[in-house]
C-alpha cells in the first residue's frame, strides 16, 4: 500500500450541549477518542491519523494515544453550524496529498479496525468512489433520512434506480460510523455521500452514536454483553 493512500481524520470539537465533554467520556476505561484512535491506528489500510479539534484537552488526549495534532481547528469550524465537509476541506487543506479521506468520529466507539479495513475492500471490490457505514432502519428514524439498499449500493429512497428492483432490498439509515471517500471526489463535490456510495452493513452495537447521557448509558450495557 502507498505510504500516502488513506488520511484518516478524527473530528473532535471541544462543545457538546447534550453531553458535555462526550469525546473524553469514558467507556470500559478508556475515552471515546482513544477507542476510535485505536482503532484507526491498527487499521491496516490506514497510512496516516490526524485529530481535528479546536480544545487542548482533546489534543492533550490524542498526543497520549499516540494521534498527531498537526493543527488546531479555527473556532469558526467549531460550532454548530460547522458541517463535516467543512472540517475535512479544512484538514485536507493543512496536510499532504492523500488517495483517500477517512473522517472518525469518537462517538462511534463500537467500530473497529476490521470495520475500517472492510470498508477499504469493499470500495477496492466494487470499484467505487465511497463508501459509508450504515444500519438497519429503526421505526422512529425521520423517513427523511431512509436509503434503500441493494446489495452494497444505497442511496435517497426517493431516488428511483432501476437496480432496487433486484431482491435484497430493505431500509437503512447512515450510522456515522465510517465515511470514506475518494480525496479527488471530495474536493470536487464537497459531498462525503452520493447515489454511487458502497454502504458497509454494521451492527447496532457498532453504529451506536452517543450524543447523549442516554447513549452514553446503553454504551455501557453494550460493553456488558
Amino acid at each position: 500500500m502507498a505510504n500516502n493512500e488513506v488520511l484518516a481524520i478524527i473530528t473532535a470539537r471541544g462543545g457538546s450541549k447534550r453531553l458535555p465533554k462526550k469525546n473524553l467520556r469514558k467507556l470500559g476505561g478508556h475515552s471515546l477518542l482513544s477507542r476510535t484512535i485505536e482503532a484507526s491506528i491498527n487499521a491496516k489500510s490506514v497510512n496516516k491519523t490526524v485529530l481535528s479539534t479546536d480544545c487542548s484537552e482533546i489534543a492533550k488526549e490524542a498526543l497520549k494515544h499516540g494521534c498527531d495534532v498537526p493543527f488546531i481547528r479555527p473556532p469558526e469550524l467549531a460550532t454548530d453550524e460547522a458541517s463535516s465537509e467543512d472540517v475535512m476541506l479544512h484538514a485536507i487543506d493543512n496536510l499532504p496529498t492523500f488517495e483517500w479521506v477517512l473522517l472518525l468520529q469518537p462517538t462511534s466507539p463500537f467500530r473497529t479496525s476490521e470495520d475500517i479495513d472492510l470498508a477499504f475492500k469493499l470500495v477496492k471490490r466494487l470499484n467505487r468512489n465511497s463508501c459509508v457505514g450504515v444500519t438497519s432502519l429503526k421505526s422512529h428514524t425521520n423517513p427523511a433520512e431512509k436509503y434503500l439498499f441493494a446489495g452494497d449500493v444505497f442511496i435517497p429512497h426517493n431516488q428511483k434506480v432501476e437496480s432496487f428492483k433486484r431482491k435484497q432490498k430493505g431500509s437503512f439509515i447512515l450510522n456515522g460510523a465510517i465515511y470514506l471517500i475518494k480525496t479527488s471526489l471530495f474536493l470536487h463535490t464537497k459531498k462525503i455521500v452520493d447515489a454511487d456510495t458502497a454502504g458497509i452493513h454494521m451492527s447496532e452495537k457498532k453504529s451506536l452514536d452517543i450524543d447523549t447521557f442516554k447513549d452514553l448509558r446503553l454504551a455501557a450495557k453494550f460493553m456488558e454483553v
